[in-house]
């Protein structure tokens, strides 16, 4: 049986070492943690310890080793144990990496292996890696933690990919845990900001939008709810939902709406600062005589396809 080797740091003070080389006048950090580190030489790892590889790393992918001791981007020479691996899978446990880094499979890598897990790597051995991205050239450059599959490849998989999920739902679980309000509905209506919330913007003369350089650009949809999830009542008729519509670093990934959206939001009141808040949340706002309360749901998490609805309210019934 094939041995696999796992790296744990728990209940250990890190220590790291940065090692930088200049290639082509730039330098390549590269962050290897070398000390206070456990190795765990065996036929398989513990769930708790694949999770841990999981909840690691930027993303895990499953890979068939070609190329060992080669390289196909700059950077790499044979003191980082590089070698070129093909993606035949990737878990989806971190699905904003994956946007950044589109789709991987079939496409090969290059992997600076962690020196305490080269052991038992050669070419055509397929192996799980626990990656961080490092080099983006026409190719791509990662450092990871390599784990060779067992010979229990099928239970393996399954708890590989049951770690993957559980990483993948903790933003989630977490905007659920946080959320005052979770509805279900349709956008019917996208505008400029409600005048006495404008106004009140209006009369900050910073010369950006409510203490922010980032310039957020706000607008509010309205939604008209079609069913309340958290709790049965009160179910509001429509809720107004404030959000930005730029998409700068700071605020691309939060939600934007259009007219005719519909899924599950999941929102807050205690996403901004207070002075934010007094002026963006706390003042309600009419629409076709009624009165709308403001929401934001600013994390990716925050609105969701319909077809999670069950997935969430398993969430929530958990969480009661």
């Amino acid at each position: 049986m094939t041995a696999s080797f796992f790296i744990s740091t728990s209940h250990l003070e890190h220590q790291t070492r940065q090692i930088f080389r200049g290639v082509g006048g730039r330098a390549i950090r590269v962050l290897l943690i070398l000390q206070g580190l456990v190795v765990f030489a065996r036929a398989d790892l513990s769930t708790q310890e694949l999770q841990q590889l999981v909840n690691g790393s930027t993303f895990t992918f499953i890979g068939t080793i070609k190329e060992v001791g080669n390289s196909n981007v700059s950077g790499f020479d044979s003191k980082d144990f590089p070698m070129i691996v093909q993606v035949d899978s990737v878990e989806p446990s971190d699905q904003q990496a994956l946007k950044k880094l589109g789709d991987l499979r079939g496409s090969r890598l290059t992997v600076a292996v962690n020196p305490i897990s080269r052991i038992g790597l050669q070419n055509n051995v397929s192996a799980v890696f626990f990656a961080d991205p490092l080099v983006y050239e026409k190719h791509i450059g990662v450092i990871a933690t390599a784990v060779p599959i067992p010979d229990s490849k099928e239970d393996f998989i399954r708890r590989l990919q049951a770690a993957a999920v559980r990483k993948s739902e903790v933003p989630l679980r977490t905007e659920i845990g946080n959320a005052e309000l979770i509805v279900t509905g349709e956008v019917v209506a996208v505008k400029a900001l409600a005048s006495n919330k404008a106004v009140d913007l209006g009369s900050i003369h910073n010369g950006w939008e409510l203490f922010s350089e980032h310039r957020p650009r706000w607008k509010e949809a309205i939604i008209k709810v079609a069913q309340r999830i958290d709790k049965p009542e009160p179910r509001p008729d429509f809720v107004s939902v404030v959000f930005p519509t730029t998409h700068d670093c700071f605020f691309g990934p939060s939600p934007k709406f259009q007219v005719k959206d519909s899924g599950i939001w999941l929102l807050h009141r205690n996403q901004l600062d207070k002075q934010e808040t007094d002026v963006l949340i706390l003042k309600s706002d009419e629409y076709k005589g009624n009165n709308v309360q403001s929401y934001t749901a600013l994390a990716a998490a925050d609105f969701q396809d319909i077809s999670m609805l069950i997935k969430i309210q398993q969430i929530i019934g958990r969480t009661r």
